[in-house]
């Protein structure tokens, strides 16, 4: 439906795509109802409505080219009563996510009776549905090609698939980019190359975004444009499953460390049920939840445990006079999962040798770290534990003194030393900020001056804070590590865990500003960058040069 002129509406609502979708659609379903009622003039407020929706849309497989074209062939033959209900199917098809499992919401007929939206959760023993996901198909076919070509993928379905899948196409590198941010449901993303640059929507605020980050569409070399691009959305969206179709030498490809973030590369002759079978194979890879996989078979085992014989794995709930309401509550399953570190089966949280620990590297995975270790009392613990592993009597901490109190308790438990620093106030909203980067590089300088800086082990901060404010995680890091290079951070992000799976906000995020520190630190311009702070500072930085101060290191 994008006509690909410079009149189309820009598309630059990246960080509020889904609200904004929801919108424009909300502002056609009153224009179109308003033209069903017969107010006059409200045609005309239709299809500007409709143009204000259709160039997003080329980014969801939902409603599609076709059911878009059913509506706009409404409009065109002045059929309003028809245009309301099939607008009004539409929107309520997409708010309610009826059409993952719904077919009849893919036609085009009216036949169906509209349904209401489903509010209600799925009831204990209710009728389930195959998850449902998109795939983002990035080809240089014509975009009159593309109709058919998502239909053969459609073809390729069977019953016994895990999963069902809707493509998504798309026909350059930028548009590409604007499908992994605006569509929260594409899980797997197919590259042929040969595919072209440029968007053939107005997008000013995706090319800053991306110079910004350091990404420059307009640099890429066409042979390596399938790489590049996979690069690309790796970083913005790490979870995606990639996959590149070339008529390269595939075993060179293959083996490039440059291409590691593809899980597969294919020869662009294969069999698309290739492509199919790895697609769904990929997505059940990560969906697979290999603790509670196990605590459900564990459950449904016919055995005895004895070490709490008053619940008898519910017999004597559900079975009381008194308290079985007790059991309807809860459920089942609950007291059938009973277990204890007595009854074995389900791993050890001290030593996991099985589905806790493969659960634990899927989650390191999914977080982008190197390790993870399960714990069962919450942050709180979690920090207490991290002091006692990485601190020892005398050391120093610096702190933030509205950090959670855990912190606190840490170093009690561990003899480890804080010096508070602190966050600046905002009386006239009754908050605090954070604490500004100049005053945790003048405690660091002045246990320089005072030669206690090798006693300095760990920086801890609250992000974000209780107030909702946000550190640049990477610059405190950067310069606190100018100071002191073996510096530990203890970012408390209790908070802020969401924020990992938000392209936007994962730079500011601890493991997001790690890992571009990381990939800062071993390329040229870093060493650049030592070179010219050595010749302009000295290499051993004096805590007494008030340069230090006010100027980024």
């Amino acid at each position: 439906m994008a006509t690909g002129n410079k009149q189309s509406p820009r598309l630059d609502y990246l960080l509020a795509a889904s609200s904004a979708r929801m919108d424009r659609w909300r502002e056609l379903n009153a224009r179109a109802l308003a033209w069903a009622a017969g107010a006059r003039g409200e045609r005309a407020a239709v299809e500007a409505a409709l143009a204000e929706v259709a160039p997003l849309e080329d980014f969801f497989a939902y409603p599609g080219p076709r059911l878009l074209k059913t509506l706009a062939d409404r409009i065109a033959a002045d059929d309003a009563y028809g245009v309301g209900r099939l607008v009004r199917r539409l929107s309520g098809s997409m708010l309610s996510g009826r059409y993952r499992y719904d077919s009849g919401d893919w036609e085009t007929a009216d036949d169906s009776a509209d349904h209401l939206p489903d509010r209600v959760p799925l009831a204990p023993g209710g009728e389930s549905h195959r998850p449902y996901f998109e795939t983002l198909l990035v080809t240089p076919w014509p975009a009159a090609q593309r109709a058919g070509i998502a239909q053969e993928i459609r073809r390729l379905r069977r019953n016994e698939d895990a999963m069902i899948y809707e493509p998504v196409l798309v026909g350059s590198v930028e548009d590409a980019i604007l499908g992994t941010i605006l569509n929260g449901k594409v899980e797997a993303v197919v590259i042929y190359d040969g595919i072209p640059v440029p968007s053939q929507h107005d997008v000013p605020l995706l090319r800053e975004v991306l110079a910004s980050q350091g990404l420059d569409t307009s640099s890429l070399v066409p042979r390596e444009i399938g790489v590049a691009l996979a690069r690309i959305i790796k970083r913005i969206r790490p979870e995606l499953d990639i996959y590149l179709l070339t008529d390269r030498r595939v075993e060179e490809l293959a083996g490039d460390p440059a291409a590691s973030m593809i899980r597969r590369v294919f020869y662009e002759v294969e069999e698309l049920m290739e492509v199919h079978l790895n697609i769904l194979e990929g997505v059940a890879d990560r969906l697979e939840t290999p603790h509670f996989d196990n605590l459900k078979r564990y459950a449904a085992r016919p055995i005895s445990t004895f070490h709490a014989l008053p619940i008898a794995r519910g017999k004597s709930i559900m079975k009381s006079n008194w308290i079985h309401d007790m059991g309807e509550f809860y459920g089942l399953n609950l007291f059938l999962a009973e277990t204890s570190a007595t009854t074995g089966g389900l791993d050890s949280m001290l030593e996991p040798t099985g589905t806790i620990k493969r659960a634990q590297e899927k989650f390191a995975r999914a977080v982008g770290a190197d390790h993870v270790f399960f714990v069962t009392n919450g942050t709180s613990t979690s920090n207490k534990m991290v002091y006692q592993a990485v601190t020892k009597p005398g050391d120093i901490v610096i702190v933030d003194r509205n950090c959670h109190k855990s912190h606190h308790y840490g170093m009690v438990l561990s003899g480890a030393q804080p010096l508070y620093v602190e966050a600046y106030p905002m009386t006239e909203y009754s908050m605090y900020g954070a604490v500004p980067l100049r005053i945790i590089k003048r405690a660091l300088l002045d246990l320089k001056a005072e030669g206690k800086l090798d006693r300095v082990k760990m920086v801890t901060l609250t992000n974000c804070t209780f107030d909702g404010h946000v550190y640049n995680t990477l610059r405190v890091m950067k310069e606190c590590l100018a100071i002191k290079p073996d510096l530990l951070f203890l970012w408390d992000e209790a908070w802020f865990g969401f924020a990992r799976f938000t392209p936007f906000l994962r730079p500011r995020t601890a493991m997001g500003a790690a890992a571009a520190l990381e990939e800062w630190r071993a390329s040229p311009a870093a060493l650049t960058a030592y070179e010219a702070q050595a010749a302009e500072l000295g290499e051993d930085l004096d805590p007494a040069d008030p340069r230090l101060l006010e100027r980024s290191l």
